[in-house]
């Protein structure tokens, strides 16, 4: 029998199983556009950073074998057996990603997040914070890759001499990486149909030169024996932290892979995976390393090595392409996780802008100035890829391990594993994942303290957030009054009830709130008919319409209304409005009048957070929208008034 619980986690699959071989085919090409950028992108740089160093002294087949070996068990294993067949199953109605996985857990499930235990919730927000560090670190890591390509060009048909300096390089990655953050604000919408095409004359070309190279010399073949991974841990431990370290590498953006399941589904990811991708980065995996074995000196850029000299241009062009297109969704994959964490309460309400009639196309300014801006500057901190590699792989490395944690103890307390197929699974997976992560932290040094920097502060700024935000509800909650109260005293003192609907938006679900006290001691009137509506975001990403809204008739025309949505839907307030009219709350858009409390916090009052982290949220509380598009209120129908909370 399938539960409601186990149903969660099928979404996903059922989907899919139901869609048609040509719409399917349709899936899996959009999928290879948006799903497969980042990691599709990674031959550019991750072969050459498996070497202690890139010089041909220390090139030899036995190193050879043994990197190729390690990328492609790496690939299988935690690609191709455990997202593919484990984590891509654990969807919360068919979305996939951190917040999903972290909703599903026995206590979330009963309506938030913040009802988990304290280190499950801190985990589920380092997940989160890894995910922006690699967000940040990708489109520069890419872009730079892509065009180093330019440094093989040389005006007299020889690979000497190259008329691209680093720093042209450096200037051409800051243009196209300003060019991507500024197309946001217009959508992808208009480009993103050409994603999937680029992307399958990406794999094939990168596939081609591979096995071109292979052809030339198939001893490389022997590199997919396991038994040299053996051999890398005997020779040297550097070298085989150095080799581990680049493995990384060669799967980040294996994340993407869960969190677009929900628009793609399970089955069309795991066809492009296993028929294009995977095919397309082992050939060239493993057309590099022949190459290696022909010309150790090839270790500069064997990537681009392998390109006949005719065809160089169109190459970097192509690979320039293929890093906009893993920018792209990078970026796109900041913007929808963002909405999430403002719609669970975990970031500010910063301005969220819908590109088009398609609610997953989203833009938000504030996050995109901060992410051109940083990216910019770490391209001009690390100059090169090789140096960038360095910070690359930690936040991957982190964020799988810890969704890998969180999917054991999900299958343990929800799906009914026992704790000896648990504790299977968690010894097999997440100690490769483990193994992973502490390779990754010898690169701190070098450039990995950038991951550790950006998430600390992503992290440092949620729990502010968070930590403040239930503070001021707190004190918020000490100005309501409750209803009884309030419909005695207008019994024994009536006020002028004027003709129209008044609806008072309210953090708070119970009680009548501050705002309202504030208009009738001011204004000296009411609408004829008030609604009291709280509005909150639910720890599942789709809420039906017959479950969104719950109506209370207090009395003397004063209505209480507890409305619910998804974290990946928009909180709608007319719409909730005309659900609530099938509760008996009849209301004219023409005549209804909306009140907004615009929260003015001070760091004057006493709390136990510390003065420094008042004032981060009380600059916070203030870049916070209160904006009437956000609730899809029509901006010349609102009012807002002023309510000073001192934390």
């Amino acid at each position: 029998m399938t539960t409601p619980a186990s149903q969660d986690l099928t979404d996903s699959d059922s989907k899919s199983a139901h869609v048609k071989h040509p719409a399917m085919a349709a899936l899996s090409l959009a999928a290879l556009g948006i799903v497969f950028g980042d990691i599709g992108t990674s031959p550019l740089y991750a072969f050459r950073a498996g070497f202690l160093k890139p010089e041909a002294s220390q090139i030899s087949n036995e190193v050879v074998f043994g990197l190729i070996s390690v990328f492609f068990w790496t690939l299988i294993f935690v690609i191709g057996i455990k997202y593919a067949f484990f984590i891509l199953r654990a969807d919360n109605r068919g979305e996939g990603g951190i917040f999903a996985l972290l909703s599903l857990l026995p206590n979330a499930k009963e309506g938030s997040v913040f009802k988990l235990p304290t280190s499950l919730f801190v985990m589920g927000i380092a997940g989160a914070a890894m995910l922006y560090a690699d967000g940040l670190i990708t489109p520069a890591m890419s872009v730079l890759s892509a065009l180093e390509g330019l440094k093989e060009l040389t005006p007299i048909g020889t690979r000497e001499n190259t008329i691209f300096s680093e720093k042209v390089i450096i200037a051409l990655a800051i243009v196209v990486l300003i060019g991507i953050f500024s197309i946001q604000r217009k959508g992808s919408s208009y480009i993103g149909r050409l994603f999937g095409p680029v992307m399958i004359v990406w794999f094939f070309t990168i596939g081609l030169l591979g096995f071109l190279s292979v052809t030339k010399t198939p001893q490389v073949l022997q590199a997919l024996n396991p038994f040299y991974i053996l051999e890398i841990f005997q020779n040297s431990f550097w070298s085989a932290i150095t080799v581990l370290g680049a493995a990384m590498l060669c799967v980040s953006g294996g994340e993407a892979l869960y969190a677009d399941l929900g628009h793609f589904g399970r089955k069309p990811i795991i066809l492009g995976w296993y028929f294009v991708v995977l095919p397309g980065l082992l050939l060239s995996y493993l057309g590099q390393g022949a190459l290696l074995m022909r010309d150790p000196n090839a270790i500069v850029n064997p990537f681009f090595i392998l390109v006949p000299e005719w065809g160089l241009f169109l190459m970097v062009l192509l690979a320039t392409a293929a890093a906009i297109i893993a920018s792209q969704s990078i970026i796109t994959g900041m913007f929808s996780l963002t909405n999430a964490a403002i719609l669970m309460g975990l970031l500010p309400r910063l301005r969220v802008v819908h590109t088009s009639e398609h609610g997953s196309q989203i833009y938000v300014p504030a996050l995109n100035v901060i992410a051109v801006i940083t990216v910019s500057l770490i391209v001009l901190s690390f100059r090169t890829s090789e140096h960038l590699s360095h910070a690359y792989g930690l936040a991957v490395a982190m964020n799988m391990a810890i969704v890998t944690m969180l999917f054991g103890i999900l299958m343990f307390r929800h799906k009914g594993w026992g704790l000896i197929r648990c504790g299977i699974f968690l010894g097999i997976f997440l100690s490769v994942d483990l193994l992973f992560v502490v390779t990754n932290v010898f690169k701190i040094p070098n450039g990995g303290w950038l991951t550790l920097l950006i998430a600390s502060v992503i992290i440092f700024l949620m729990l502010t957030w968070i930590r403040g935000r239930k503070i001021m509800i707190e004190r918020y909650s000490k100005q309501t009054l409750d209803y009884v109260h309030l419909l005695n005293n207008l019994q024994t003192h009536p006020i002028l009830r004027v003709p129209g609907t008044a609806v008072f938006l309210t953090p708070q679900a119970v009680g009548v709130p501050p705002t309202l006290l504030h208009h009738i001691k001011h204004n000296k009137a009411l609408h004829e008919q008030v609604v009291v509506m709280s509005v909150q975001a639910t720890s599942i990403p789709f809420v039906d319409p017959e479950d969104q809204v719950t109506v209370t008739d207090m009395g003397d025309n004063f209505w209480a209304v507890s409305a619910r949505h998804g974290f990946l839907q928009s909180a709608d307030v007319p719409r909730m409005l005309r659900i609530a009219g099938e509760q008996g709350l009849e209301t004219n858009e023409g005549t209804t009048t909306y009140y907004l409390g615009r929260t003015i916090i001070t760091p004057r009052g006493r709390s136990p957070m510390p003065g420094f982290q008042k004032r981060i949220f009380c600059a916070l509380a203030q870049i916070s929208s209160n904006n009437p598009l956000y609730f899809s209120i029509p901006p010349g129908r609102m009012v807002e008034l002023g309510i000073q909370v001192d934390i």
